[in-house]
């Protein structure tokens, strides 16, 4: 803590909260969201010695407050601790616009949802700012009882809540940062593969026509060899040359993917019955695979043999990456896509998360590249295709991934695959 800001807190002045406003305006200037969490962490502790900090932000795409950080408390499990618009603590806060006092407030207790209940319980939730932006409640900081078990100050609550409004904007500058970022980057990968493309399809092409030449002109001269030692190296030959003809097709099928047969879909069934063709390898590596379907629909329209093919190249990844044991969970959610620009559509969100070892940095930019592969036997074109084949079903798929040297026991990968219910 610094000189002045031990004074600030020994000697307290009329216009604390404005000399507090300005320290904390630094945070508008750091766009990293996670740098940003550590940073509010810590100027919450500077204020005020506490057990436990958890950090909700907003998904607006699923609509849905989700924990996105949480210090002095393990073994949470992120896909339990959500909070919906609609459900009595977010209409709370949106009312009353203010903190909440939990061990104060009985009458709150009573007015939540048994899960709301369960949550506080379990995080130890005791004092809960709303971090508020434009007037929207953008997420949630709870925090826990203080180290000593003393019960919160006024003065200590008044300069939280300085501190977290200007939070507020702050997560809300670095999420509208990363969202451009994100539309870049789309824009690049767009481009980018675009090229690759009309490269890939023009090579196609011109190996092609000798390509097949040679495979004629060797069944032919096979007829004459009487020697079997000879025919078997002929044999091997047309192999080879037919695997160059798939990695052929391959590139045919990146650059000009077909054309979608959309009929309805039962996602769920989909799901389901990749996940089958699967079991077998997942069983015999000891790794769970779990399926959450979040959305109350199931049906979509799109063509059900590409999608297999999305979803089992983006499995089979996983299940590689995972040497024996682990585990892979498919979360299904529905949510509206849209913005300012663009036309609000109905669409399904697949996450597959596993806990491999994840994929370096440097790789994540090129993973959707042609012949691109980390594997000894991969050609390196399935999540080319794969994104070809979503792309032509108007949606869109992303890659994070965290590797055990960056993050020691935190690694895996998540792919999110977004696609139109119509």
């Amino acid at each position: 803590m610094t000189t002045r800001l031990k004074t600030w807190f020994a000697r307290p002045r009329p216009d604390f909260r404005e000399a507090f406003s300005e320290f904390s305006k630094s945070l508008t200037l750091i766009v990293d969201l996670d740098q940003l969490k550590d940073n509010v962490i810590a100027k919450i502790r500077e204020v005020v010695r506490v057990d436990s900090i958890l950090i909700f932000l907003l998904n607006p795409d699923l609509n849905r407050f989700e924990l996105a950080e949480s210090r002095g408390i393990e073994g949470l499990e992120d896909g339990r601790f959500l909070f919906f618009p609609e459900e009595p603590l977010i209409r709370w806060f949106t009312v009353n616009e203010t903190h909440l006092l939990v061990s104060g407030n009985p009458q709150i207790m009573a007015y939540l949802s048994d899960r709301e209940r369960d949550i506080l319980r379990e995080t130890g939730a005791d004092l809960i700012f709303p971090l508020l932006a434009m007037n929207r409640i953008t997420g949630l900081v709870f925090l826990g009882r203080k180290a000593r078990g003393e019960a919160y100050r006024k003065g200590e609550i008044d300069m939280l809540a300085t501190l977290l409004g200007q939070a507020a904007f702050a997560f809300d500058n670095a999420y509208l940062y990363h969202q451009q970022k994100t539309r870049l980057k789309k824009l690049y990968r767009a481009d980018r593969l675009a090229t690759l493309g009309q490269l890939a399809a023009g090579a196609a092409h011109e190996i092609r026509n000798p390509l097949t030449s040679i495979r004629s002109t060797i069944q032919f001269i096979e007829k004459d060899l009487p020697d079997p030692d000879k025919r078997a190296l002929v044999a091997e030959v047309i192999g080879e040359v037919d695997r160059i003809n798939d990695i052929i097709e391959g590139l045919l099928s990146f650059a000009r993917p077909g054309k979608p047969r959309i009929e309805p879909v039962d996602l769920d069934a989909l799901l389901k019955q990749t996940l089958s063709l699967v079991a077998t390898t997942a069983s015999e590596k000891n790794i769970d695979m779990a399926l959450l379907f979040n959305s109350p629909g199931k049906m979509m329209t799109a063509d059900p043999s590409q999608l297999k093919q999305v979803f089992l190249n983006i499995i089979m990844n996983a299940l590689q990456a995972m040497d024996i044991g682990g585990k892979l969970q498919i979360t299904v959610d529905a949510h509206k896509t849209g913005g300012l620009f663009q036309q609000s559509r109905d669409c399904y969100s697949v996450v597959f998360q596993d806990t491999g070892e994840g994929i370096p940095r440097e790789h994540l930019e090129h993973v959707f590249d042609p012949f691109f592969t980390t594997k000894r036997d991969g050609t390196g074109l399935g999540l080319s295709i794969s994104y070809g084949i979503i792309q032509q079903h108007q949606g869109d798929i992303e890659i994070e991934s965290i590797v055990a040297a960056e993050n020691p026991g935190e690694q895996g990968t998540r792919v999110t695959v977004t696609l139109p219910m119509a």
